[in-house]
């Protein structure tokens, strides 16, 4: 059995979805906001991950990027092929049915930094036209949540930094349990916060109007009539979201079961595809996974990581490496470079000297007999007890000298 990873990053989380016999099982791994270099979580978080698995042979290993930066800063971090993110995302959709004859799509990504629109042909997986805005993001969400308490003087204003952030998470938190309920209550440090999906739509149906227009205008300069909006993100989950991408662009909408982890799920579909195969994703193949750094020393997955989902680059701009993907050879240790010690040398008598050869009874006869063993000390004398000395017992006899084996 061949065991396959497939990684996505976020803004803020690393996630790693890998199959079993019972579906996809997905890891979370948390990126610090400060982080300016989320390859290294990914490196990071592949390790962590093969070292926690049992696999069986070392198969291929890819990164989808979002630009060109991101693309130098992962293969500065890991050794690997690129292939675009729209290969993931599209993989995962055709896999789940959903797409039925639908032919261009509109790919609609919130996540937790921005939002990013992109219209792509089902086919040949052609980026036809891209834009990003921070406009609107999960962040921006919870900061409109949270500003709407303090300003109500429902809950009391953090105070210290720690007590910021325990109120960001509680403010995404209900966010995120709006998407299945009507009304919610969060506990906290400062008061209950209450929050109910009539009073969310009302924070956020501005900033939800600008990113539909901002999908039209996309729609409209790549020169192709949509078919469908495919939702992706965490950001997916919000009910307004969907009911106003519907009507603001008269299209279709569609909403996978798990937004946000598309690409993670896409990439270990693919990964499990086209392990042990030369089969080209896009432009380009997938090759052996070397991590740079030491997080990933080895193991028996194919992985395919997808950094981000920004879709912004087609197939047709997929950087790869010229010629066939060979393994890293392994540098040997200092001990294993040093050579085994020479003998020393033995030393043997000038000319003039006399060597005595003893025979068999003078080697007898020279075996010097074991000395016996000296008499135990006697015990320390105690004051207030009776003063018995013990007997001193006479060593034991001599062994008697082992017999000489003729030849030896």
């Amino acid at each position: 059995m061949v065991s396959v990873l497939g990684v996505s990053v976020g803004a803020s989380a690393v996630r790693v979805a890998y199959p079993d016999d019972e579906g996809a099982v997905f890891r979370s791994f948390p990126v610090d906001a400060a982080s300016e270099h989320p390859e290294h979580v990914v490196a990071d978080a592949i390790g962590t991950v093969m070292a926690e698995r049992t696999a069986d042979d070392v198969q291929v290993f890819g990164v989808a990027y979002r630009d060109e930066a991101q693309a130098t800063a992962v293969q500065a971090a890991i050794d690997c092929r690129l292939v675009p993110e729209v290969a993931a995302a599209l993989r995962k959709l055709e896999a789940s049915g959903q797409l039925g004859d639908h032919s261009t799509l509109v790919f609609y990504d919130l996540g937790s930094s921005g939002l990013t629109v992109t219209v792509v042909d089902r086919l040949t997986g052609t980026v036809l036209g891209t834009a990003r805005t921070d406009e609107i993001s999960g962040d921006v969400v919870d900061r409109l949540i949270r500003d709407h308490q303090l300003d109500e003087k429902r809950i009391a204003p953090p105070a210290d930094a720690a007590a910021e952030s325990a109120l960001d998470a509680r403010c995404r938190r209900a966010k995120e349990e709006l998407s299945t309920n009507t009304a919610v209550c969060v506990p906290g440090d400062g008061g209950l916060l209450l929050l109910s999906q009539d009073i969310l739509d009302s924070l956020i149906v501005r900033h939800v109007e600008a990113s539909a227009r901002l999908a039209r205008e996309v729609i409209e300069s790549s020169g192709r009539a949509a078919d469908a909006v495919v939702l992706i993100g965490g950001g997916a989950h919000i009910p307004l979201v969907a009911s106003l991408m519907e009507s603001w662009l008269a299209l279709p909408v569609i909403v996978p079961a798990q937004p946000e982890l598309v690409a993670a799920e896409g990439a270990a579909l693919l990964a499990q595809e086209h392990s042990g195969t030369s089969h080209r994703i896009g432009a380009g193949g997938f090759a052996k996974p070397v991590i740079r750094g030491g997080a990933l020393a080895g193991g028996a997955l194919a992985v395919v990581a997808v950094i981000g989902l920004g879709l912004g680059v087609g197939g047709s701009h997929l950087q790869s490496s010229d010629g066939d993907a060979r393994p890293v050879a392994t540098q040997p240790s200092d001990a294993q470079m040093s050579p085994s010690p020479a003998p020393a040398p033995v030393s043997t008598p000038p000319p003039s000297a006399a060597v005595s050869v003893p025979g068999p009874a003078e080697e007898e006869a020279s075996v010097p007999e074991p000395a016996p063993a000296p008499a135990p000390a006697p015990r320390p004398l105690i004051p207030g007890l009776p003063q018995i000395q013990l007997p001193t017992l006479p060593p034991p006899p001599p062994l008697p000298p082992l017999p000489r084996i003729p030849g030896l």
